[in-house]
């Protein structure tokens, strides 16, 4: 799987009490491969994108710390409901920064895992009568530490939400009827 450039990244400062890593850089990044894609004419057209990727990440849902920031925090499942409260964390939320920190630091120390995604669902074009060369994605949650160690992850706890289609410059296209699946 490729990764495709981060859409967007954040900072987040570790606890003072830690020893081993002082911040975190965090950043989503969008998994390709070569092979999942279709043609679409244009905006109203709508094409079928099915498609399997194969990938070894490491499981965001293995860290207990994750699953207690869900319940804890009503946390939407999968990558992007996880991005989605990170972007919306105060910088005085000390107790969440500990929490994540911790949840960082279980998927850093854990294995990567061998995992698939099916990729399905109906895209279409920007703009009209533009034919565009859509691509499935499957969403990814990149953490570096402060000493340049890169860890990517994913999650199966939302499909739908983690999964869709871009163009070549890697802009989201519409899409509907995502039936995407990912499996660890």
């Amino acid at each position: 799987m490729e990764l495709f450039a981060p859409h967007a990244q954040l900072a987040i400062a570790a606890p003072q009490t830690s020893t081993d890593v002082s911040s975190w850089a965090v950043a989503t990044k969008r998994g390709t491969q070569s092979g999942v894609g279709v043609s679409v004419s244009g905006a109203g057209a709508w094409a079928r994108l099915d498609g399997n990727m194969t990938f070894q990440l490491r499981h965001l849902d293995k860290s207990t710390t994750f699953d207690s920031i869900k319940s804890q925090y009503s946390v939407a499942g999968g990558v992007s409901g996880f991005w989605g409260w990170l972007l919306g964390l105060s910088a005085s939320a000390s107790q969440q920064h500990e929490e994540v920190h911790q949840a960082f630091s279980e998927i850093a120390n854990s294995q990567a895992v061998n995992g698939s995604a099916h990729v399905s669902l109906e895209c279409t074009g920007q703009y009209p009568n533009v034919q565009v060369s859509a691509s499935g994605f499957v969403l990814v949650l990149q953490i570096t530490d402060n000493a340049g160690n890169t860890y990517n992850m994913i999650s199966t706890g939302n499909p739908t939400a983690d999964t869709g289609a871009q163009d070549q410059g890697g802009n989201a296209l519409p899409q509907k009827n995502n039936s995407s699946t990912i499996n660890i």
